[in-house]
């Protein structure tokens, strides 16, 4: 699948987090030197969303690098033990999703070009659609295309029995507005039509326009392809589906009332019957409530969410309620950090989840009693985005020096997590580093402020360095303590950093 975000988004100061104990591919560039550089971003690697195989032999994840020649990313699934050895090549696409029985991984990836176009044929107005495949995972490792849709997929996920495929998807709206334009001639080089905004939120930051439409749930044949049937209806958008245990319904958020899009920060969790498609409304409290993750048994649905606040910021609680949407409750009612990438134990007892706190990122396990207990520790930034029923659990890290980077380790024994991947290791060789310094200070009305201080590498602390101050307002969103490309580039130029 392709991605565009463009490389001066590095130097507008946006924080670049990357990957690292696979090795990088890059051409070699004509001249190193011992700082990191701009440069060197052209061939830096990134990796993303490792997922285990259901016995927990194999590990599948997305590895991106910078297409130079188009300024933009591209990427391929990458397969390995989940010790880590034997780490290899799979096949072009991304967001890879292992079946449920392992016998297959489902992804999306940009179709090959058929073709150049005929001599005299107008170019393409677009980049064509993501597709859903799915690879066997046998000896013979068929490639399936299953779809061919006009807009990409998103969110893909099997149902139990490993027979479905569910995800989301962008549906045009049809325009009720028209303007006449004159035809121009042939082969000249007009502006482009005017474009008519018909809704409230018609462009976002680094994506530019969106079409007008909604997104809306599909299921399709994992065996066969073809159509897939659209199951959601109506000028709402819908979220990514959740299968409940029986395979029979698919929970998800959205907000499905009259003029939505006005709602400042609502939403509801709702269940669809796959076969019927009766939509059933399982939370009412005004305010956002999303993710919705079934228990294994499918008696329990976890959620997040706040009530209804002006608050510029309120960190959202983990909630629990049934099947039915009854019996709601708050499970963590005295926790003040935002869960996230919720995944319950396999036998029920419990909820893992990712958290941010004080610059870093851990997992937390929740007990059905209502206990909280961090799973792991540490200054780092671990998203842990696979847990195997037997405790086996993978995700992405990264500290103030080591770029993001595939990890593995057993939420019984957490304090022992084993980097798998280096896909930097070859950018990195032979660099000097900047370091960061950890700092704590009080403000005049007594509150402790975090901070870090980045040093160039060979920093002396008897001369002066020019300094760069990075002041984050809060408390929407959190600097931490992971490996930023930016500030390292700032220090190869004899900068001393201090972001708060």
């Amino acid at each position: 699948m392709r991605h565009s975000p463009r490389l001066i988004a590095l130097l507008s100061g946006a924080l670049l987090f990357a990957p690292s104990a696979l090795r990088s591919q890059a051409a070699p560039t004509e001249k190193r030197t011992e700082r990191l550089t701009v440069q060197d971003y052209l061939d830096w690697e990134d990796v993303q969303d490792p997922q285990l195989s259901p016995d927990g032999k194999q590990i599948v994840f997305t590895r991106r690098w910078i297409d130079k020649m188009n300024d933009k990313w591209e990427s391929s699934l990458w397969i390995m033990n989940a010790d880590g050895t034997r780490a290899r090549f799979l096949v072009n696409g991304s967001a890879p999703k292992w079946s449920p029985d392992g016998g297959r991984i489902a992804y999306t990836a940009t179709p090959p070009a058929a073709g150049p176009a005929p001599v005299g044929a107008p170019a393409a107005a677009a980049a064509p659609a993501a597709q859903i495949f799915v690879r066997w995972m046998d000896a013979e490792g068929a490639v399936t295309q299953l779809t061919h849709l006009m807009e990409t997929p998103n969110n893909i996920e099997w149902s139990p029995d490993s027979k479905w495929l569910a995800f989301s998807m962008q549906v045009p709206a049809k325009n009720d507005w028209h303007i006449d334009m004159p035809t121009p001639p042939k082969g000249a080089k007009w502006t482009e039509a005017p474009r008519i905004v018909q809704k409230l939120n018609y462009r976002a930051d680094r994506q530019g326009f969106i079409e007008d439409g909604n997104t809306h749930i599909f299921v399709l044949s994992a065996d066969n392809g073809g159509t897939p049937r659209q199951i959601t209806s109506g000028a709402f958008n819908h979220g990514a589906p959740r299968w409940m245990p029986d395979g029979k319904s698919i929970v998800f958020s959205g907000l499905r009332m009259a003029d939505a899009e006005y709602q400042w920060r609502e939403s509801d969790i709702y269940r669809v019957d796959v076969a019927s498609g009766n939509i059933v409304q399982l939370t009412t409290r005004k305010g956002p409530d999303g993710n919705p993750t079934p228990s294994p048994d499918g008696k329990w649905i976890a959620y997040t969410g706040y009530d209804s606040t002006s608050d510029t910021w309120t960190d959202a609680k983990l909630y629990l309620m049934t099947a039915d949407g009854k019996d709601h409750k708050i499970l963590l009612p005295k926790w003040d950090r935002t869960p996230s990438d919720l995944t319950w134990t396999k036998d029920g007892s419990g909820i893992y989840f990712n958290a941010e706190d004080s610059g870093a990122r851990n997992l937390y396990l929740a007990t059905m009693s209502g206990d909280v207990k961090p799973v792991t520790s540490g200054r780092q930034v671990l998203t842990v985005t696979s847990i195997n029923p037997n405790g086996s659990a993978v995700g992405v890290m990264t500290t103030s020096s080591h770029p993001s980077d595939v990890v593995a380790f057993s939420v019984h024994s957490a304090s022992n997590i084993k980097w798998l991947t280096d896909v930097n290791d070859d950018v990195l060789s032979g660099k000097k580093l900047a370091t960061t310094e950890e700092i704590w200070y009080t403000s005049k009305d007594g509150m402790k402020i975090q901070g870090w201080i980045v040093k160039p590498a060979d920093f002396d602390p008897s001369k002066k360095y020019p300094l760069i101050l990075d002041i984050h307002g809060g408390p929407h969103a959190m600097y931490n303590l992971g490996f930023s490309f930016v500030r390292q580039d700032q220090a190869s130029n004899g900068y001393v950093s201090l972001y708060t």
